[in-house]
Formats: C-alpha cells, structure tokens, sequence
C-alpha cells in the first residue's frame, strides 16, 4: 500500500478512537477527521523568497496599497518560513507579465533560483445606510417597533497571487482571494480594514502553499 494512502488510513483510525456523540447521541456518530493537505508549492526547492510589486486595478484614496502589501507579505512569509524574504521593486504594467517568463528571469535578482511573490490587487470602501428594525421580545411593552438608520463601512480587498519561479520564468501558482468585511463604525479607517482583511487571505494562502492538515466532519450512520 502506498505510504500515502497508508497515512490517510491511520488519520481515519486515530479519528474513530478519538469519536464524539452527536446530539442526538442515538443513531450516528460525528467524527473530525484530520486530512494531510499537499503543498501545491515546494517553497523548499527554492533557496530564496522575493516579493515583488502588484497590480493595482482599485485602490482608497491616501492609502499606499502596493506599499502596504509588500511589507505585510513579506513579514509574514519571513516569520512563517523563518528565513529571509527580500523585496524587489519590479512595476507590473499589465496582467500579461505574468505569461511572459522572460520578465521574471530578467529581474536581476541576487538568488538564481528564487520563488517570487506577485500579482493584482483590488482595495475598495463603501459606505451604506440600511433601515433596521428593532423587533420586541416577549413581555416587553407593546409599543410600535422601533426603526433607526444605521451607517454601515464596508471594506473589500481583492487580490490574485502568482507565484513565479525566477530561474524558468513559468508560473508555479495563481489564485484570487476575495474578502469583505463591514463595519458597524461609519469612521473606520482603511488601514485597520486592511490587515483585518489581509489577515484572512494570508491564512487561505499559507493553507494553499504551504500544505498541512484539513479539518472535515463525517458522520457514520448506525443501523
């Protein structure tokens, strides 16, 4: 039996052993199984990590996206990789760079086989107002419902991640994450919005290429 299906049955095994009642408690059981995820990227073959400049297609005014993205993958790449993420100024003038290997073979970096960090961004904000409706609870007073305007801030960061190989050129990884979150504080400012935001598609991220285990619930039926 292949090591890898070997691995998949003892996950399964320690899983059973480690089963909780539903609750119902009467006609199935719940188990959490622990999955081995494969990395989709060998960041190891490498013997550098580069973040180079993105797209950007959307950005808040006064607000330095490029900048902002740079620093935060990188810090985040260096403490996850513990080693050292260099940055590279290289201005992507359109999407079709990253079908283009001669780009990224020509960048003059210090490392001849580097994993390079690139790809578009998209950072909007918007603010609505939305009716709410204040219902009542049992045993209050059986006034009429009370309805306010609320002011909602609205944040939505975008962005697609390619991954390059600097020695080949060719394209190892390319993914869109989208994330939005909205804020009851019609004040909020984009740079906390931001690394709230940047935050959630830098954990799908490392998931993606940097493999480890998938969490996944299945229910075994008794008869």
């Amino acid at each position: 039996m292949p090591r890898s299906n070997k691995r998949i049955w003892l996950v399964c095994l320690l899983a059973l052993l480690n089963f909780s009642w539903s609750c119902s408690g009467t006609d199935y059981f719940r188990l959490r199984l622990r999955i081995p995820r494969r990395a989709d990227v060998r960041l190891a073959d490498f013997d550098g990590v580069v973040v180079s400049d993105f797209l950007l297609k959307t950005e808040v005014e006064s607000f330095d996206l490029n900048r902002e993205i740079r620093d935060y993958l990188s810090t985040e790449l260096a403490v996850e990789l513990e080693t050292q993420v260099d940055l590279h100024s290289a201005p992507v003038a359109d999407e079709s760079v990253f079908e283009d290997p001669a780009f990224w073979k020509n960048l003059g970096l210090d490392k001849k086989k580097a994993v390079i960090f690139s790809g578009t961004a998209e950072f909007s904000e918007e603010t609505r107002k939305a009716l709410v409706r204040k219902g009542r609870r049992e045993h209050e007073t059986p006034f009429p419902e009370q309805e306010k305007m609320k002011t909602r801030r609205f944040y939505t960061l975008n962005m697609q991640i390619h991954i390059m190989d600097s020695e080949s050129g060719i394209r190892l990884y390319n993914q869109e994450f989208k994330e939005t979150r909205a804020y009851s504080n019609p004040n909020q400012t984009a740079y906390f919005a931001f690394f709230d935001l940047a935050f959630q598609i830098k954990e799908k991220l490392f998931r993606e290429i940097m493999g480890g285990e998938k969490i996944q619930d299945r229910y075994l039926i008794i008869h």
